[in-house]
């Protein structure tokens, strides 16, 4: 007679095995795919189709997700770390790629050192994952190889003033491949050019001594346009002093005309009415003209005679003089 304790510890034992064996059958035919994500589903070993967001069913034992490769950036201790894992999702959402330095060399033979970075988003997953073994190496490994073709092709000079053209160069020879990949290349770009440090000393001093050329240069255009200004002030200067020279001759001409003539019509008015008054009194002229000279030259003797005494004689006693002169 068999042991009851030992048969139901048995039933219990056999329940929990069939329990687990329907959930992990539920676990493995349910599928959740969440929204940005796509699921690769597989038929005996063999692409079946593509589970799009939301809640799935799968045959067991005979459907199964494909694992692909995959790496993304994160950050520990301050520090970027790039993690690799191996998953059945495919996100959807855009990607960047962020490359450490590489050395490239240029056209004129000089060693520097680029940073760039790649965006690219998944749009057919299917050959995302059939068509490269690993996607993120894959874009990494042709963005370099990209980057230096290019960089071959310019001077030192011309990767520093053709940073755009290297973008688009960059971008649209990754796209040749890209699309074989079922990937779209939204943005490539180069965000740091490093030279040689014996390289960045020559341009460093280079650039201080264009800037002191540039310096002196504005200094001189300076000081030139400073000259020719003050010369134009001091011509403007002696033209308007000529022309006030000039107008104040022309007034103090036209005054000196005015006052002569003035002059010469009040010596008219003057002789008219001296004649006048010589008709009226009877008096010669001749003797009036005498007497005008003799007063003229009285006065210029006593303007003359500052120390000398001059002695006025009436001309009775002058007469009276002449007639005792005449008796004798």
């Amino acid at each position: 007679m068999s042991d009851p304790i030992g048969a139901w510890v048995g039933g219990y034992v056999a329940l929990f095995i069939v329990l687990l064996v329907i959930w992990i059958m539920v676990a493995k035919c349910c599928r959740v795919v969440r929204h940005s994500e796509v699921m690769i589903l597989e038929r005996w070993g063999k692409y079946k189709k593509t589970l799009l967001p939301g809640a799935h069913l799968l045959v067991p034992f005979i459907d199964s997700p494909r694992k692909i490769h995959w790496r993304y950036p994160t950050t520990s201790n301050n520090y970027s770390v790039i993690v690799r894992e191996q998953t059945d999702r495919v996100d959807m959402r855009e990607h960047v790629i962020v490359f450490g330095s590489q050395p490239v060399i240029s056209r004129d033979n000089v060693s520097i050192k680029i940073d760039a970075l790649v965006y690219y988003q998944i749009n057919d997953p299917k050959l995302a994952v059939y068509a490269i073994q690993n996607l993120p190496d894959a874009i990494e490994l042709l963005t370099q190889t990209s980057l230096r073709n290019i960089m071959a092709h310019l001077t030192l000079d011309e990767s520093f003033s053709s940073r755009e053209l290297i973008n688009i160069e960059l971008k649209q020879q990754i796209e040749r491949d890209a699309n074989r990949w079922g990937i779209i290349i939204h943005r490539c770009e180069v965000f740091n050019i490093s030279p040689p440090n014996d390289i960045l000393s020559a341009m460093e001093y280079q650039i201080r001594e264009e800037r002191e050329r540039r310096a002196t240069i504005l200094l001189a255009d300076g000081e030139r346009e400073s000259e020719i200004i003050r010369s134009r002030g001091t011509a403007a200067k002696i033209v308007l002093l000529a022309e006030g020279s000039r107008t104040s001759q022309i007034q103090q001409a036209k005054g000196l005309a005015e006052s002569k003539i003035l002059i010469s019509k009040a010596e008219a008015r003057s002789v008219t009415a001296i004649r006048e008054a010589i008709k009226q009194s009877n008096v010669k002229a001749t003797d009036y003209l005498i007497t005008v000279q003799y007063l003229r030259a009285l006065t210029n003797a006593l303007k003359s005679s500052s120390s000398s005494s001059l002695v006025l004689v009436p001309q009775e006693i002058l007469d009276e003089l002449g007639q005792v002169t005449q008796k004798k």
